[in-house]
Formats: C-alpha cells, structure tokens, sequence
C-alpha cells in the first residue's frame, strides 16, 4: 500500500462517524433529558421564587417552605437525570473530536460544564434549601446557600445557552448533519433566549421565569436531539 493511499483511508476513517459512540451519546442524551423535563415540571410545580433565581430572599424563604416537597422531589430527580445527560452530552463531544469538529465540540463541552453545575443546582435545590428554610434559626445560612443557588443556575444557563447556539451552528453548517434543520433553528433560538435571560437576571432584571423556560424548552429539544443521533447512527 503506498503512502497516499494510507493517507486517504486514515482521512476517511476520522471523516466517519462512530456508530457505537454517537448511540450511545444519543441515547444517554435522550435518557438524561427526559428527566430534566421532569425535573424543570417539578420545579414549575414548586414555588418560583424558590425554585428560580432573581427572587427577593423572604419570597424565596416562604416558598422553600411551602414547596419543600416538590423541591426534593425535583431535586432527586435533577440529581441523577444530570448524570446521565452529561454522559450524553460527553459522548457526543468525544464522537466530534474524533472527527476533528473542533468547534462543535467545544458547545458540547461547554454544556456538559452546564450539566455538572447544575447537578451542585438541584442538590441544593432538593436537598439544603427547603431544611433550612424550616429552621427557626437558619434564614441567615439560607440566604447564603440560596445566593450560591442562584448564581450556579444562571452560570449554568449561560454555558447551556451558549454552548447549544456553538454547537448546533456549527452542525448546521456540516456536510451530512446529524440533527435536522428545525430542531437546530429552535435549539438557537432557545440557547439565545437562555443566555439573554440569565444576562438579564445578573444586571438585576427581574427574568428568573424566562431562564426557568428556556432550561425546560432546551431540555425537550435535546431529547429530540438524542433521539436523531441514535437514528443517525445507525
């Protein structure tokens, strides 16, 4: 075999995807963002000033109290529903790096960073909040664990936001996209919407319901996602 010739099928073989890697990536996704819709649902079941940043505190201590049940249960739901997402999503970053889409997987990689704060979200969410909200004593340490909260949930829709705008404009401008022209032009505008509202709450803009929203509609959009990478996978 001459050295030409084993240039183009090395060039080849890094063109082609991974089949078990992107199934795999896709359905992790798919699995994990389920769950996140379920976990945004109990979240919009519980109290928004609690369960959404930008609140003033005494709104969000009364609502912690009053919405601790559906905050744990989103909680553990979020726990273990970011897990498996971020397992996706790094699969799906590693399948592109693979194929040397620098750019593409750098949004992927972007959101995982999103997903693992989001998981220190939903475990204060679900698990410190509402118990120390119940205190006599704990407005105080609540107010602290509740800054911190807020200010993880708007980090992490930045990263989610910006990172889905990278990484779906990107695929939109590949040869043979494994996602379909409507879904990327939603996950844009989502990712855009998100990023603008979370800016918006940072300046002190009253916009915690649009960055609720927009984690909600993203997370529906990347079970669509999921779905279509396993498909195109096969």
């Amino acid at each position: 075999m001459t050295y030409a010739s084993s240039a183009i099928d090395l060039g080849a073989a890094k063109a082609d995807r991974n089949p078990g890697v992107l199934t795999a990536g896709g359905a992790a996704l798919a699995l994990g963002s389920i769950g996140v819709t379920v976990t945004s649902v109990l979240y919009a079941l519980s109290p928004p000033a609690a369960a959404l940043p930008a609140y003033p505190l005494d709104l969000a201590l009364t609502g912690a109290r009053s919405g601790a049940l559906t905050l744990h249960a989103a909680g553990t739901v979020g726990i273990f529903s970011d897990i498996v997402m971020a397992v996706g999503v790094l699969l799906v970053a590693f399948d592109l790096v693979q194929r040397e889409r620098s750019i593409a997987a750098a949004g992927w990689i972007a959101m995982f960073l999103s997903i693992i704060v989001f998981t220190f979200v939903d475990a204060i969410g679900g698990y410190v909040l509402a118990p120390l909200a119940g205190l006599n004593d704990g407005a105080s340490v609540f107010a602290g664990f509740k800054r911190l909260f807020d200010v993880l949930f708007l980090l992490g829709t930045v990263a989610f936001g910006g990172g889905a705008v990278v990484a779906l404009a990107d695929e939109m401008r590949a040869s043979a996209p494994a996602v379909s022209r409507p879904l990327i032009l939603i996950g844009i505008t989502v990712g855009l919407a998100a990023v603008l509202a979370a800016a918006a709450c940072f300046v002190g803009l009253p916009f915690g319901q649009g960055v609720g929203i927009s984690i909600g509609l993203g997370s529906v959009l990347f079970a669509a996602v999921g779905v279509q990478l396993v498909l195109k996978a096969r």
